[in-house]
Parts: structure tokens; C-alpha cells; sequence
């Protein structure tokens, strides 16, 4: 049988459980991060403006908080934010979107990672329209394939987005000393149809000097447009060489004279309907070897052959082959042959 003390007791240990659940927790203590503003919207942009954007870092807690880190995605950057942020300050992220290679609505994304206990990561967010309000067609971006001093012309057109009237292109100039433009503004039977008729055709080509290898440039596109008066495109391409020899060295590493080993070269003449080029003659400037010019096809393709001549003194060389070819501007191409002969 349960007593009345028993009851009683009972009771006041009943009581006591719920008045400690009705008292509230105590605030945990610490850093506190609040970020007031978690998207920036900036309604619409100019493509190539650069948008500059700040977010308001509050600390509501009663200890510094520390920045840890800052990460922006792909075409945004951080120009700097407050690294400590005393309690019941604020500090600020800042950061640049640039939008020359956005087109259309885009949002992009920085990711704050702090000593903040409760939630130690926050993602903000800078939203905006990029708005081409001069359209470069089919798009901002030529890329080529192009052989040394043979004709290379790659055509774009640049109109008006907003349908500007009194739309000009005034002016082309180009990150590289090699790339030559030509502007003409579009005749009626030439335009694009569904465009406004203010359309200028700007031709891009390779001067004589263009030097073999990649091309990463840029052209800039000055125009009378309020808005956009510079307008960059983006230039990748490769200039091959007319005559092309693979690979580009002969390398032998250590050999044995007796065994006369050979090693092949491939010249190709790059020309695509072009004139055809010879290869007459092969010679190494050293008497430890001999070549030989194969011809796979006359005038196109050639193999030639080096070998270590059985009688080669030993010791290291380093030599060179020599080739002789029909072409005027090309008429020796020279080869590094190296080997250690035994």
C-alpha cells in the first residue's frame, strides 16, 4: 500500500521535473553568424559588365567570429571579406561576378565557411540577367585550323541586341599582332533574318607573319552602342607548319655501332590542295650516320631514315639531319639527332 509521504514525495518530484522543463535553455554561447541578405539580386546587366556585389556578415553572438575560408564557383571572385568579426559586429564578403562569357539568367554561388558552432557553412548567392545588348553571331568564340601562309578567313557578325538604331561598329583591334580584321556593314540581301538590320561583318585572317603554334587571343569590337562600346571575342586556334616532320628530334639513347640501328622520320607536307613540296636531299653533319629519303607519296609524304653507320667511332653525339625541300620558303628544315654510341 503506498503511504501519504510516499504520494507527497511523488508529487514533488513530479512538480520539480516540470519546472525544470519550463525553464528555457540557456543560450549556447559563442560566434554567431547572420547573414541578412543570402541573395543579391541585380536585376538585368550589360554582358562584359562587372558586377560588384557585398554581403553583410552580422555576428550575434558573444565571442569573434573567424572566416575561415571563402568559395566562390566559376566566373566569380572574392575581392575580400573581414576575416574576424568581433560579437555584435558586422563584416563583409566581397565579391566581383564577371559576366563577358555569360549570356541569359545566371546565379552564382560563394560558399562561407566560419568557427560558427551551429551552422559553420553558408551559402550566399548573386543572381542577375546578362543581357547582350550588342550580339556577336553565330556566337563570341573563332576558332581555327590554319596552315602557315595559306589563306585563313573566319567570318562573325555583330548586331545590335536592343535593336539600336544608329548602331555602328566603329573599330576592331586584336590582342595579337598577327590577326587582321576587315569591317563592311551587311547589304539588305545579306542580313540575318530576325535580327535588326544594323549588321556588321567583321572578317578575321592571318597575316604572312603569323608564327606556327597555338592561338589564344582576342579581339575587342568598339561600337557606338552606350552600353556595350567594347565587345570582346574570344580567338583559339593552331597554325600549323606548311612542312611538318614527326617527331621532331631523332633520339637513339645508348646504341651499338655493329648493329647499325635505324630510326624514321615522317615528313608531311601540310598544304591541303596546295602546291606539292619535294624532299630532295637528307644529311647528317656527322659521319657516324647515314639518311635516306623514302617517298610515300610524291610530293605529299616522305619517310626518312637514319641510321648509325657500323663503323662509327664510340661517345656521345650531337648532330644534326638536314633535309632539302623544293618549297622556296622552306627549302632546308633541320632535325637534332643525339645517341650514345658504344
Amino acid at each position: 500500500m503506498i503511504t501519504i509521504a510516499a504520494r507527497r514525495r511523488g508529487v514533488a518530484v513530479l512538480a520539480l521535473a516540470l519546472a525544470v522543463a519550463a525553464v528555457p535553455a540557456a543560450a549556447a554561447g559563442g560566434p554567431k553568424l547572420v547573414v541578412p541578405e543570402k541573395l543579391k539580386d541585380m536585376g538585368t546587366v550589360a554582358q562584359g559588365e562587372v558586377v560588384e556585389v557585398a554581403f553583410a556578415l552580422v555576428n550575434e553572438g558573444d565571442e569573434t567570429l573567424e572566416v575561415k575560408a571563402v568559395r566562390p564557383t566559376c566566373g566569380c571572385t572574392v575581392a575580400d571579406y573581414d576575416r574576424e568579426i568581433a560579437a555584435g559586429a558586422t563584416g563583409y564578403v566581397k565579391a566581383k561576378l564577371e559576366t563577358r562569357d555569360f549570356s541569359g539568367p545566371i546565379s552564382k554561388s560563394i560558399l562561407i565557411m566560419t568557427n560558427d558552432p551551429q551552422e559553420p557553412t553558408v551559402t550566399v548567392v548573386i543572381k542577375t540577367d546578362v543581357h547582350p545588348y550588342v550580339e556577336v553571331l553565330p556566337r563570341a568564340l573563332v576558332r581555327f585550323n590554319a596552315v602557315q601562309n595559306e589563306p585563313m578567313v573566319q567570318k562573325i557578325t555583330v548586331v545590335a541586341g536592343d535593336n539600336a538604331r544608329d548602331f555602328k561598329v566603329t573599330g576592331v583591334s586584336s590582342s595579337v599582332p598577327y590577326l587582321a580584321t576587315t569591317v563592311r556593314a551587311l547589304p539588305k540581301d545579306e542580313l540575318l533574318a530576325g535580327k535588326p538590320p544594323q549588321q556588321y561583318e567583321i572578317a578575321l585572317s592571318l597575316k604572312d607573319d603569323a608564327p606556327v603554334g597555338p592561338v589564344n587571343a582576342e579581339l575587342e569590337v568598339a561600337t557606338n552602342h552606350p552600353k556595350a562600346a567594347k565587345v570582346p571575342v574570344k580567338v583559339f586556334g593552331v597554325v600549323r607548319a606548311l612542312l611538318g616532320v614527326t617527331p621532331s628530334q631523332v633520339q637513339f639513347g645508348s646504341v651499338t655501332a655493329k648493329t647499325q640501328p635505324g630510326r624514321n622520320l615522317i615528313l608531311v607536307n601540310n598544304r591541303s590542295g596546295g602546291a606539292k613540296v619535294e624532299v630532295r636531299s637528307a644529311s647528317v653533319n656527322d659521319p657516324a650516320f647515314a639518311a635516306e629519303v623514302v617517298t610515300i607519296e610524291a610530293g605529299r609524304r616522305y619517310q626518312v631514315t637514319v641510321t648509325v653507320k657500323a663503323d662509327a667511332s664510340p661517345g656521345p653525339r650531337d648532330a644534326v639531319l638536314t633535309l632539302t625541300t623544293s618549297d622556296p620558303e622552306f627549302p632546308q628544315l633541320t632535325v637534332p639527332v643525339r645517341a650514345n654510341i658504344s
